[in-house]
């Protein structure tokens, strides 16, 4: 606010609009507006965005699981908690689309929230992380 201006081809120093009066910023013609907020930005279509976010949880299924592909292979025995990891993220993934092919409203868009599951080793390192420690003083 402390900054000097020009207005109607005058110059007002720093402290002008401080310590001026209404009726001497009004002989000058200054007045005070309040800011509108600025509009909110549109959101896209709800079809695309619901296209946008069904590819994007496709997207994240095949990244979750891609790492641990190798394990689906038929030549290897895939121990039975990765095979149900991975079940779960699939499982997630068709929830997702199913969610968000049925919202009707951005509301109802805005609403659908993912819940991937915790791979086995990812469980392993929560559980290390979440005991408690035994260090003795």
């Amino acid at each position: 606010m402390d900054k000097a201006f020009s207005h109607n081809n005058k110059n007002f120093g720093a402290t002008y609009l401080r310590i001026a009066s209404s009726e001497e910023k009004a002989a000058e013609g200054i007045s005070w507006e309040t800011p509108v907020d600025p509009p909110l930005a549109p959101r896209a279509p709800l079809k695309r965005e619901k296209a946008d976010s069904i590819a994007q949880a496709k997207r994240t299924a095949w990244l979750i699981l891609s790492p641990s592909d190798y394990r689906d292979l038929p030549s290897n025995d895939m121990p039975a908690d990765w095979g149900a990891w991975r079940e779960a993220v699939k499982v997630e993934c068709r929830r997702l689309e199913a969610a968000f092919g049925a919202a009707e409203s951005y509301e109802d868009f805005d609403a659908v929230k993912a819940e991937w599951p915790l791979s086995p080793a990812e469980q392993e390192q929560q559980q290390e992380k979440d005991k408690p420690s035994t260090e003795e003083s």
